[in-house]
């Protein structure tokens, strides 16, 4: 018996195994070649590119107010006794004292990752999330979500954490502004996940405007379960299995918020009436 199906929602006949947009495809390559390529570097060169190209919230900080140097060495005092102490001003001492704000790694640090892991997990919504965004939007215009949603994460990191010394690294805020644009049409009543492999049934697809976001209970209930996820994360409540670093939970929730709201202005495709 055949499936005749028609209709802009309709599944795409005889779809390859993998089929990610190229702009994904490339973007997951260059990331993992990165990454793999910081696998060859020496300790100290690969700190040295880490401080080029990583957040500090604490370098712009002291850079729009100096005189906070004395509160940021008081707080490492208070809160760090002994070795590790010591340790914590050398890491001040490599991250700052090269002065300025270096405010291109409000976009770099996406580039860079904590470990394989952190790079696999991050590919791997990258490619749940993005692909259908990535054919609605055109490479060029999926490629400025990801930037903004990337730089809304480390200014949200930095005003949560402005006197940070640890640097922020990872592709998650510009994935949380991903899976937040694909959440404002994937969710549309009557669509098959399955279809979503198709340029043409994904760009067909009415796009909810925010008002009407609220009245969708299965983009409600994504929502939810992202932020308590990155909640119970983010604060420790649930340990992270093989990673030894925190989640740096603020870049997620200002990726997610960035890709949400600006979605619209960069989308062309059908808007729900």
């Amino acid at each position: 018996m055949s499936d005749q199906r028609s209709g802009p929602f309709a599944p795409p006949g005889r779809e390859p195994i993998l089929n990610l947009p190229s702009v994904v495809v490339w973007l997951s390559l260059c990331l993992a070649l990165i990454q793999g390529g910081r696998m060859l570097l020496s300790a100290l060169d690969d700190y040295m590119l880490m401080s080029w190209l990583a957040f500090v919230p604490a370098r712009l900080s002291l850079w729009l107010a100096p005189d906070r140097i004395d509160e940021l060495l008081n707080g490492l005092t208070q809160t760090l006794p002994g070795q590790a102490l010591g340790d914590r001003f050398q890491l001040v001492r490599l991250l700052l004292a090269d002065g300025g704000p270096k405010l291109w790694t409000v976009l770099t640090y996406g580039l860079l990752h904590g470990s394989w892991l952190h790079l696999a997990s991050n590919l791997l919504w990258l490619a749940a999330f993005g692909s259908p965004v990535a054919r609605r939007l055109g490479a060029a215009r999926f490629l400025n979500l990801l930037a903004l949603s990337t730089i809304g994460g480390a200014l949200l990191h930095w005003f949560a954490r402005d006197l940070d010394v640890l640097p922020l690294v990872g592709a998650s805020a510009a994935v949380s502004g991903a899976m937040a644009a694909a959440a404002r049409f994937v969710f549309s009543p009557g669509l098959r996940f399955g279809s979503l492999g198709d340029d043409r049934v994904v760009r067909s697809i009415p796009a909810e405007r925010l008002g009407q976001l609220w009245r969708n209970s299965r983009a409600l209930i994504f929502i939810g379960i992202w932020f308590v996820t990155n909640f119970l994360f983010g604060s420790g409540l649930v340990p992270i299995l093989g990673e030894e670093t925190s989640i740096a939970w603020e870049a997620h929730v200002g990726g997610f918020v960035v890709g949400l709201l600006l979605f619209p202005l960069l989308d062309r495709g059908v808007v729900r009436a």
